[in-house]
């Protein structure tokens, strides 16, 4: 029986594009210089092999001069591009009225865990585990064992809700039931409803 749901953030909970985060702070004739050079390594900072403060500095090295101040306030204000996907706090909050257990389990820098006071909507979880402290990312196993060691969680009585695939086919092997998300939110409901 399915008691327990877990969310991704990004493209779940909340909306991210790499095109939409540039977009938001810089409309000019160089936006495919700062995606390609600002998300270059990224992944580096999920799983804190680099500090924020550092991968920044990298990165800054990399653009040319009229490029460095646009490129610092997108990396140290990216976040402000999100926002709850539409829906998703309404069905967080019928979930959590019906009973079920609700946890995070995201991908995420340092960056974005000194910042998430701005989302209220990930204050109705039971628990969040991101990546960063733990130094370890989806979708390799040890994220979703610590995940149910901290929150002593029965994997067979969780549903695991990501945007991709490689993710959700790590989470069946430890056989939690999984939906891959397509920002609808009708559809996970109604998905839900049927476990």
């Amino acid at each position: 029986m399915i008691d327990t749901i877990v969310f991704d953030i990004a493209k779940v909970l909340l909306t991210f594009d790499r095109d939409y985060a540039i977009s938001y702070f810089y409309t000019g004739p160089d936006h495919n210089i700062l995606k390609d050079r600002l998300f270059a390594g990224w992944e580096d900072m999920d799983e804190d092999l680099i500090s924020t403060k550092d991968y920044e500095e990298k990165v800054i090295k990399t653009l040319p001069d009229h490029l460095k101040e646009i490129g610092r306030k997108i990396l140290n204000n990216w976040e402000e591009s999100m926002s709850p996907t539409m829906g998703i706090t309404e069905l967080v909050s019928e979930l959590k009225t019906k009973g079920y257990k609700l946890y995070v389990l995201s991908n995420m820098t340092r960056h974005f865990i000194e910042r998430d006071y701005k989302f209220p909507l990930l204050k109705m979880f039971d628990g969040i585990v991101y990546s960063a402290p733990i130094k370890t990312v989806k979708p390799r196993p040890e994220m979703y064992q610590y995940l149910f060691n901290t929150y002593s969680l029965n994997p067979e009585n969780c549903l695991f809700i990501a945007d991709r695939k490689e993710n959700l086919v790590a989470a069946t092997r430890f056989n939690m039931k999984t939906f891959l998300f397509n920002n609808n939110v009708n559809e996970l409901r109604n998905y839900i409803l049927t476990l």
